[in-house]
This record gives structure tokens, sequence and C-alpha cells, in this order.
């Protein structure tokens, strides 16, 4: 309620139990509020507000707007004060039905809560927590993924890199190499994802390529014919936008680490 005070700091208005109805209309119609907490020497004595105005009205036997506001106030006056939660002001305004409560300190008012401004604080607490809760789990993925990577090149890696230099023959090793190098990281993800609505095929090509093999050992590896993987090459480049550019295709998709 505090930091409600200082971010508000509204003058506070209130009216004598003496005022008279008109008076009081006219006065919150030019504040533009819906309420007036009344007050006689600086003690709070009730509040008025517009239900209050539309239900007591009828039960006037000769409604007139010289009649003073005290005949048509809420004598009962519930209220808060600087020490009360957000969840207190939603308690009271829910159990007893108020949509306004004076803020008192010290039997002084120093100001007024609508539930408005109630429920507007509360959408910025639940937002302020969601954003604290998602920024968490990012937090979270961001260190699972290091301790993947980490492990992976302290452990696997370097079985696999003895493995190639034994096998300088067998182009698997590059290709599991390459996988490893990317299994923390969102490249895939994003590839297959993409605007550019690459095929399956053309993913696997992609990846292959990444992996530094040429043409003849894609064509091998994905058992298809050197002319379809020129083919496939062809249409990656041009989903890219660069047939008629200069540069090989993995270079055109590194914004995707």
């Amino acid at each position: 309620m505090k930091t409600f005070l200082l971010e508000k700091k509204k003058a506070v208005w209130t009216v004598t139990p003496h005022t008279t109805l008109h008076e009081t209309l006219k006065f919150m119609d030019e504040k533009n509020i819906g309420a007036l907490p009344v007050a006689e020497d600086g003690k709070l004595m009730g509040i008025f507000s517009e239900r209050d105005f539309a239900r007591k009205a009828t039960s006037v036997k000769q409604l007139s707007m010289k009649l003073p506001i005290s005949k048509f106030m809420t004598k009962r006056v519930r209220f808060v004060t600087p020490e009360n939660t957000m969840e207190d002001c939603m308690a009271i305004m829910t159990t007893y039905r108020v949509r306004h409560l004076p803020i008192l300190e010290k039997n002084k008012i120093i100001g007024i809560i609508t539930i408005g401004d109630v429920v507007k604080n509360m959408i910025q607490e639940q937002k302020f927590i969601l954003r604290k809760v998602l920024d968490s789990i990012e937090e979270g993925k961001n260190h699972l993924r290091m301790n993947i990577r980490f492990n992976v090149e302290q452990n696997i890696l370097p079985l696999v890199q003895a493995q190639a230099k034994k096998y300088p023959g067998d182009s698997s090793f590059r290709m599991l190499e390459e996988h490893l190098n990317q299994i923390s990281s969102e490249y895939y993800r994003k590839l297959v994802t993409s605007r550019f609505n690459f095929t399956p095929t053309e993913i696997s090509i992609i990846k292959l390529i990444k992996a530094n093999y040429r043409e003849k050992e894609i064509s091998e590896a994905l058992n298809i014919s050197l002319s379809t993987v020129k083919k496939h090459k062809y249409a990656i480049r041009g989903k890219l936008g660069i047939r008629n550019k200069s540069g090989n295709i993995t270079t055109h998709l590194d914004f995707m680490d």
C-alpha cells in the first residue's frame, strides 16, 4: 500500500456532511471520480458513492438536490491503512461489496483506493511473477545446455575424434562430430521450423553440408544419386535467395546458430 501511495500521489478530496447533494454530485463530475469521503474536522464520517445515490435516492420521500450529503452517505466505512496489502484490499472489497476504500493514517485520510487500482496492481504483480518464472526457466535451460555441451566436449567428442583419426576414410565420424557439436544448440530446431520450409531431404543434406560432406559423400550417405543431390542443393539455394549469389549454403544459415 505504501508503494501505491507513493506512485499515485493524488490530492485527497473530501466533502463535509453539510455539503448538498447537488454540490457533491457536481464536484464528483468535475473531478471524474466515483466516490467521495465525507469528513468533518479531519474525522472520517462516511463515504458517498454513485451507488449510494442510486440506492438511497428512491428511499428519500422528497428528493431534493439541496439535501445534505449526510442523508445519502454510507456511515459505516470500510477503510485500510498503509500497512495493509493489495490482497487485504481485495478481500475487504469482495467481502463487503465495496469499490472504494479510504486510506487512513492516525485517523487522517491520506488517500483512497478503488477496485480498479487493486485489479491493475494485481495484474502488474502477476505479470512480474510470470516474467520471473519465465526468466528462471530460461536460466535453467541455459544452464542445462552448458552442462550438456561441457560433458559432450569432455567425454564424448574426444572418443569420436580418436575414431575419426583411426578410420580417416569413414565420413560418418565427421557427421557424428557435427551432430554432437550441435547437441545443445537450437540450430536444427530452427532449421526445421524456419520460414524456408525445407523438406526432410533438404534438411538432411544441409546437415551433411554443415559436416563438410562433399556431394559424392552426401549421395552415398543418403543413398541417392549425385544428380538428385545437386537438384536439392539448387532448391535450397533458391529458398535462401542465393541461387545467383556467391557463398556456400551453411554461411547463409549461420544466423540460426
